[in-house]
Order: structure tokens, then sequence, then C-alpha cells
């Protein structure tokens, strides 16, 4: 018999063989962008800047409110536009990331039409003065690579420092002393994340810092970078396969992926050879933009209207819903993102107050940037442990030995046992002691949550 012969009863049973059901594949829908997240003044530029453009609009409406967001903080603690919630102060700062399904996908297209929108070419120097606006923010390509290197951008210039400026670049402006707005623009947010695996390294350090408080305080030796106050935004790019690639689990952990917006991006139409915004639509929204700036600046803080507060207040259980898994880790932090949109759509609205169709607005961006970071994250695990836990308990419950032993007993206890403890305190499984004459045996089941369960314990 030949070799070919041989290895033929080998192949028949794959030819004959079923194929597989493509109704079991789990695919997932791109998330939809809503105009509701564009109202107004927004929704006219975003229009303007698509309308002969490949550029996505949900791009181009997150870097519009980033970039705007940017531009309109005070010069000192407390002062500029912010919301309180209890004792922690909400100030109008964001922090997104734009996912490109290929390199393809225009994430970088959105960044000059904005660009273009936040000169002052159309604007008369008798204009913003009378708004009282001082220079613009700051503004960085990036990388982000070191918390350090965030500050240093930021940091107050002694007077020293800003003589030796003023020597250097004559024609230069010098900015206001306590100026510490900084835009920084990175479309290579994969680098980023390759400088966080570095030990030692602190830009995801600094940048909890400085979406929380803008205040920068490593307790380190030599020469620390000290910074109190600073207002920076940031709106960087990757790819979905970069993504994957580079994110590390801790970092989503911690609490570095929930500062960022994530928002799904791709080429809207194609357009192959796209058109300039006309000027003479361009320079009214950029007249308009920069005297809502100079407004927005002025103000301090704001609070809800009655309406507005009616509505927070009814999705509020909506928005601290806890989510698990690795997509949970990056969007739970839905109620501050949330109020911080909503205080931007307020300011762009010229307004002092949040009302209704602000936070509705508010609302509309937030559930595009929650679908967005499902489609992009799916249903993995934060650790690839829970995956099999709770895959292990689907066949009913089990004994903390018999999981062990489903688990190959490979799992040595100190990492089992505060995953366990985890999944317990999310309501996902119960951890029951059943007493007998020796050690309590430990019986470990899935857990279906519901409100009823909710109330019985309550009322307990």
């Amino acid at each position: 018999m030949s070799g070919a012969s041989r290895g033929l009863p080998r192949i028949l049973p794959l030819i004959g063989a079923p194929p597989d059901d493509p109704g079991d594949l789990a695919l997932k829908e791109w998330p939809r962008f809503s105009f509701d997240a564009c109202p107004g003044f927004l929704g006219d530029f975003v229009r303007l800047a698509t309308r002969d453009s490949e550029a996505d609009p949900a791009a181009i409406c997150i870097t519009t409110l980033v970039r705007f967001a940017a531009e309109v903080y005070g010069y000192a603690p407390s002062q500029g536009p912010h919301i309180y919630v209890g004792e922690t102060v909400h100030p109008a700062r964001l922090f997104a990331v734009l996912c490109g399904n290929t390199s393809k996908a225009r994430k970088g297209t959105s960044r000059h039409p904005v660009t273009k929108l936040f000169s002052r070419e159309h604007c008369q120097p008798a204009d913003l003065e009378a708004w009282g606006l001082p220079l613009p923010a700051r503004e960085s390509g990036g990388p982000l690579s070191t918390g350090e290197g965030l500050a240093h951008h930021v940091r107050d210039e002694s007077d020293e420092e800003r003589e030796r400026r003023k020597r250097q670049n004559p024609s230069e402006p010098l900015r206001e002393k306590g100026d510490m707005r900084l835009i920084i623009i990175d479309e290579e947010f994969a680098s980023c994340l390759v400088c966080i695996k570095r030990e030692g390294n602190t830009v995801s350090m600094g940048i909890r810092c400085f979406w929380d408080s803008g205040d920068y305080a490593p307790l380190t030796k030599n020469n620390p970078v000290v910074v109190r106050g600073a207002h920076i935004c940031i709106i960087t790019h990757i790819t979905i396969q970069e993504l994957a690639v580079c994110l590390g689990d801790v970092q989503a952990v911690n609490g570095f992926g929930n500062r960022f917006l994530w928002i799904c991006v791709r080429r809207s139409k194609l357009v192959a050879l796209p058109s300039r915004m006309p000027d003479n639509e361009l320079a009214p929204l950029q007249r308009e933009l920069w005297r809502l700036v100079g407004l927005a600046q002025k103000r301090h803080a704001m609070t809800m209207t009655a309406p507005a507060l009616d509505l927070w207040k009814a999705i509020y259980p909506e928005l601290s819903q806890e989510h698990t898994g690795l997509a949970g880790s990056v969007i739970n932090r839905a109620e501050a993102q949330t109020l911080r949109l909503a205080l931007i759509y307020a300011l762009l609205d010229g307004q002092g107050h949040i009302a209704e169709p602000h936070l509705q607005a508010a609302l509309a961006m937030w559930r595009y940037a929650q679908d967005s970071a499902l489609y992009i994250f799916g249903d993995r695990a934060v650790d690839p442990l829970e995956d099999k836990i709770l895959e292990a308990l689907k066949t009913g419950p089990l004994s903390a030995t018999e999981l062990s032993a489903a688990l190959s007993r490979h799992v040595p206890r100190e990492r089992l046992q505060p995953l366990l403890q985890q999944l317990e305190a999310q309501q996902r499984i119960s951890i029951t002691k059943i007493k007998n004459a020796g050690r309590p045996r430990v019986i470990l089941a899935l857990r279906e949550l519901s409100e009823k369960s909710e109330e019985r314990e309550g009322d307990a």
C-alpha cells in the first residue's frame, strides 16, 4: 500500500464530518453613533467636517469635545467650570482613545478639521480681547511616555525659565503664569502601552492623577516635578488589533483604562479627493467657538436644573451598574464620565447650568463609548482564570476540592482564593460553608442576580 493510501483513512472522516454551524458564531455589530450626541453648534461643525470627508462623525465629535475641554479650565484649583459630586470636583476634562478597525479607519482624518476649527484665523484681535481670551492651550503631539514628562509640560515655570524662553524666542508671546492647560493629540497609543509595561514606568500613574485631580507629586528623591491643579486633556489613536496585543490586563484593573472614553472609529464613506471646509461656513463656527470658550472660562461651580436632576436620578442605577470582565473594568466609571460630558455640553451651549438636553447628549455620547468598549474588549475576562472558573461552575455547584480538580490542580491557593472572593463580591458566584464533623465544606455555585434577590438581601 502506498503512503497516500495509508493516509486516506485518516482523511475520510474529516471529509464526511458535518460543517460547523455558523449560527453559533458570537458576532458583534459595530456600534451605532447617534447625532443626539451632536446638538446645536457641535452638530453643525460635525456635519460640515464630514460632508465631503471620510472621517467618522464619532471621531470628529469626541475630538472636538476633548479639544474644547482643554481650553475651558481656569488657572487656579476649583476655578473654571466644574461640578461637585459630594466633595469631589469634576472639571471639564476628558481623555479619549480612538480605536480603528484597521490602519485605514481614518482616525487621524478627524484631527485636521478640528485643528482648523480651533485656529484663530477668522477671529479679529478686538473680538478675542472682548471675549477675554488668553492664548490657546499648549499642544503636544506626544507620545505619552512617562508621568514626569506629562508633569514637565504643565509645571509652573520659574522666572528664570520664563526670561530664558523670552530671550530664545522673542516673537513668541509669554503665557500667563499658572496657565497649566495642555492638549495632547497622540497618534501612537500603542507606544504608550509598551512604555507602561516597563518596570518603574510612571505614565499610568500620571494619567490617573491628571484625570482625577490634576495633581502630581511623586515620592522621588532626585528632582521631583510637583504639579498642582494642572488641566490636561488627551486624545490618542490605536487600532483594535494593536490594542489586543499591547493592553495589559493589570492596567485596566487598576483604573488606567476607565479614565478614557473608548471610541470605535472607521471610514464613514469613500471620498477619492476630499474637499476643504469652505471658509465662509467655517468662519462663523470658529468665531462662535471662541466666544463660547471665553464664556466657559469665566464659569465656576455648576449645578443641574431640576428636570436634569430628575433625569440623572432616573438613569443613575443604569450608570452605576457593575460590569464584569475586561470591558467592565474600562467602563465602570460611567457616572463620572457622563457628568463631565454633560458639563462640557452645557458649556458648548453657552449655559451656566446643566440642563436636561445637555445630559441627554452626554448619555448619547457615553452609550456610544460604552458600546465601543464592549465591541473592542468583548467578553474577555480581566483574568483568564475567571473564565475557567465560571465555565467549570456551569456544570453545577462544586466543592473547593472539585473546582481545583476541574482546573487540573494547577492553580495555587494564593492565586485562586482572592479571585473567588472577588467573584463572590461581584455577586457572580455564591460561597456556602456546610458544617460537618471536621473542617466546613465549601460549596461554590453560579449565582443569578435579580432585583428580588437584592431586595431580600436589603431586608435581611
